[in-house]
């Protein structure tokens, strides 16, 4: 986790080079605030409205980073800002000097106390440094900017009616338009220093040099000045042609215009360039107000810049989690398999990557069943009935073999792809070399069976001989025969007395730090409970056992063999254990487990895992003698959005459908995608049905807002179904059906509404 900058600021002992850069960047940031503020103070004075405050900007940052010496160091610029104004023209500085001085105090502080009041306890319960890739860090930055923006306009406000600067009446016309101005401050200059500024300040401050940060597709100096090129030609483009049409009135409305380039921006060069050209395209907008004689429109342009502001922040945001997102699962796919496989609906090869596809030198278009091996395949009939009956299949093992290569074991994984009508399109899925592990998993067998004949052979001949000579000997016989795994021996009372280094590595521990411990001390915390009651259970049982665990320090899991040794000497009893590492299938099964029952598109639960969910919504429902609901959501317009706008835009509607659906719904709820424009949610803990109908109706209202598309907007509507549990059906199948019915009931009143299941 990155630390946040401020925790450089906090630090109790700082070298004398970190403390002069410290000090070098307050110096630099109270030159810039009054670069702002001057620059902001000769617009008012020429007599130019300006759509923006600036010095709102760096005062949200620098509270928002530095927290309390951010807020000491504000009241020292606010400070610096009041002596300035000693320098203004003799009319101004008069007005200035006659105001009382607890006035010219609230002054100074009143806005940099509004903005703290906001601030400092969003900080102290913001522990994570901002990452405005996640929706809920933009949405909490834009409360935020809109909370301080509006107590920092209240008090202003306040002040100049109470000192006669403003009458009553014009309170009401001065508010929103200091609101706004702070508000695009910190949209536009805030923003840009969290992304591009804030993660070097903490390395600056530490290392002396600012980091190089790495940014997907172009080299940061390289996107950053096409950001700036495009921005450019963006403004000349917009504001140029209609200037020398004369068609300045219309200004406003062809600024509009400037969010395409910004989208552009966006998708290609990500968050940071996004948030640079956002500066770049109010600067521009400001500019063309005081050009143009344009102060007139001042409120459509502040619009306009929100617009821009927003559309840069969401957008860039998204972008940022997309890249994010394929990265991490572009680096899962590399290290987890040997091999990623597609192919089509005949068995031929169309995709084959991996470290097998290049060792092999598997050829495209050849059917997968001529590269088997000759002799027996036993889960060749397994996959030949999934692939007949259409199903996924998993960890199913084939021996084949590659170009030039000698014959292999593969664990074969399968999903079933299907085009957008619902036909097979073919398989795709992956595969891992397990020729070593089926090598192992032999010889292992054969040092079961060898060790289990030498521990029996052995027993008989220790009960001959003295038991210090019997222990050592056993000890021997287990150290030749159990090489290439973990084994534990235990005595009578379950306590450890020998480990060998293999078992060491799995359990990290010493053999001295091993010594005297029982089972359960090197067993995960979680899986306690459950080897307590099987080592009870089977303890005494004179045949190897198999247990399955945790183990608490590694965190690996491991499959455990063991066996009762009896004898009459008590020094002689115990408990030989062999452990095996299995933590790497286990977390192959997890992911499996997971593309299997997730929707690839939206991420949402899927058939079949709703139908589990539901199955376990209606225990609870009866469980706890409450109710159920089961809504079954249908989307109005959506075959006119795709054949419109192409099946990347529907992809896309699709999943923002899925998020708006989301957020309708408790963390106890579940949506799911049933296939195509069909989703529906399962809610549970129903005390009446007025609860599932304000639910759905609320989900009615979200789908009818237009969609934001890279295309265009679109507009849609849903047809929802309600059915309650037990009220309407008690079951399953019976819930679901319902619950349809109703949904296409209501589609045959006209769409767009929701419809409760009536029984007929």
């Amino acid at each position: 986790m990155n630390n946040r900058p401020d925790q450089v600021v906090t630090a109790s002992l700082l070298s004398s080079g970190q403390r002069r850069r410290l000090l070098l960047l307050c110096g630099i940031y109270l030159v810039l605030w009054q670069f702002t503020w001057l620059s902001a103070s000769l617009l008012d004075r020429f007599g130019i409205v300006s759509p923006w405050y600036l010095p709102a900007g760096l005062r949200f940052f620098c509270l928002l980073v530095f927290g309390w010496r951010g807020l000491l160091l504000e009241l020292t610029a606010d400070l610096l800002c009041g002596l300035l104004q000693f320098s203004m023209p003799i009319d101004r500085a008069t007005v200035f000097l006659s105001e009382q001085p607890y006035w010219l105090f609230y002054g100074w502080v009143a806005p940099v106390l509004a903005y703290a009041t906001v601030l400092l306890p969003l900080r102290r319960w913001m522990r994570d440094a901002w990452d405005f890739s996640r929706p809920a860090h933009s949405a909490l930055f834009l409360v935020a900017a809109l909370a301080a923006s509006t107590l920092a306009a209240l008090a202003g406000t306040f002040r100049m009616v109470y000192t006669d600067f403003l009458t009553p009446a014009q309170w009401s016309t001065i508010l929103p338009v200091w609101l706004i101005g702070d508000f695009i401050g910190i949209l536009t200059l805030a923003l840009l220093l969290l992304v591009r500024v804030e993660p070097g300040l903490q390395h600056y401050v530490q290392q002396g040099r600012w980091p190089r940060v790495h940014q997907s597709g172009a080299s940061n100096g390289s996107a950053d000045l096409r950001t700036t090129l495009i921005v450019l030609l963006a403004l000349l483009l917009v504001f140029g042609i209609p200037w020398s049409l004369e068609l300045t009135t219309h200004f406003p409305l062809i600024a509009l215009l400037l969010l395409l380039p910004l989208a552009w921006v966006a998708l290609n060069y990500g968050l940071r360039s996004a948030v640079l050209a956002v500066l770049l395209l109010d600067s521009g907008l400001v500019l063309l107000i005081a050009l143009f004689d344009q102060s007139d429109q001042a409120l459509h342009y502040q619009l306009v810049m929100i617009a821009i502001a927003l559309v840069g922040l969401w957008l860039g945001g998204a972008v940022e989690a997309r890249n994010r997102m394929l990265l991490r699962y572009r680096d899962f796919a590399r290290v987890s398999n040997d091999l990623l496989w597609e192919t089509d609906t005949e068995g031929r090869l169309r995709e084959a990557s991996g470290r097998l596809a290049r060792r092999g030198a598997l050829p495209l278009g050849q059917s997968w069943r001529s590269l088997l091996c000759q002799g027996s395949q036993p889960h060749l009939a397994a996959i030949e009935k999934a692939l007949a009956e259409q199903q996924p299949f998993h960890h199913l093992e084939i021996a084949f073999q590659g170009a030039g290569e000698t014959s292999r074991w593969i664990q074969l994984n399968g999903l079933p792809l299907r085009d957008e009508s619902g036909e097979l399109s073919g398989y795709r899925g992956t595969a891992v070399d397990v020729t070593r592990s089926r090598r192992a998993k032999a010889l292992l067998r054969r040092y079961n069976k060898d060790l289990l004949e030498k521990v029996e052979e052995h027993t008989q001949s220790l009960k001959q001989t003295n038991s210090k000579l019997e222990i050592k000997e056993r000890r021997l016989q287990v150290l030749l025969a159990a090489a290439p795994v973990g084994v534990l021996e235990l005595d009578d009372a379950d306590r450890c007395r020998y480990l060998n280094v293999n078992g060491c590595a799995l359990t990290g521990c010493t053999p001295k730090q091993a010594q005297a411990r029982t089972i359960l001390d090197f067993v995960h915390p979680d899986d306690r409970d459950y080897v307590q009651f099987v080592w009870g259970l089977k303890r005494q049982s004179s045949e190897v056992q198999l247990l399955e665990f945790r183990l608490k320090r590694t965190n690996l899991w491991c499959a455990a063999y063991w066996i009762k040794l009896s004898h009459s000497d008590q020094s002689m009893a115990g408990t030989i254990m062999v452990l095996t590492n299995t933590t790497a299938r286990r977390q192959q099964d997890e992911r499996l487990w997971t593309l299997a029952h997730h929707d690839a598109l939206t991420e949402l639960p899927n058939r079949n895992l709703f139908r589990e969910r539901i199955g376990q919504a209606l225990a609870h429902a009866k469980r706890r003698a409450s109710g159920a609901a089961m809504l079954w959501i249908d989307l109005d317009g959506f075959k006119a959005v795709n054949d419109s706008l192409g099946h990347a835009a529907g992809d896309v509607l699709l999943q923002q459908v899925a998020q708006r659906l989301k957020s309708r719904i408790r963390e106890s709820d579940t949506v799911a995608r049933m296939g195509g424009d069909e989703f529906a949610v399962i809610m549970t803990d129903i005390s009446e049905p007025g609860m599932a109908l304000q639910v759905a109706t609320e989900m009615l209202a979200s789908l009818a807002q237009p969609f934001a598309l890279v295309q265009g907007s679109a507009h849609i509507t849903g047809s929802i179904g309600v059915a309650l549990y037990p009220q309407h059906a008690d079951s399953v199948e019976a819930l679901t059906q319902c619950a349809d019915m109703a949904m296409y009931s209501a589609k045959n009143s006209g769409k767009n509404q929701v419809q409760v299941w009536n029984g007929e």
